[in-house]
């Protein structure tokens, strides 16, 4: 699928603001659609620890790409991911459980399955 340039680049900005507003250093890789699934499920995984997480991902019915996650975006902005600093641990667990995952999908623009071994 063809994703514009600013759309990487607005994708690659949130993720890195998603790393270092949990304490990380920041991200960088390749953005594509693997990325974009894999980085829908942090934001899922964050989003369930999150008190005061007014916005919420409206599932799509189909995979998430990168052209839908920056058309999701709309209602969150980087700044209020800046903010969530105060609930870093949800952050942070997120990372974790997904971290990996993430690094593979843009390496190689794979998804491993949940059962599947990293």
């Amino acid at each position: 699928m063809f994703v514009e340039v600013d759309e990487k680049e607005a994708l690659t900005e949130l993720i890195d603001t998603f790393y270092r507003a949990a304490g990380e250093s920041g991200w960088q890789g390749q953005i594509n659609d693997s990325v974009a699934k894999i980085f829908m499920q942090m934001l899922l995984e964050a989003q369930r620890g999150l008190k005061d997480y007014s916005w919420s991902l409206i599932l799509p019915g189909h995979e998430a790409t990168v052209n839908w996650l920056i058309y999701q975006i709309d209602n969150f902005t980087i700044e209020k991911m800046g903010r969530m600093n105060q609930e870093a641990s949800c952050l942070e667990f997120a990372i974790e459980k997904w971290g990996d995952r993430l690094r593979l999908a843009s390496k190689h623009n794979i998804v491993l399955d949940d059962d599947d071994d990293i």
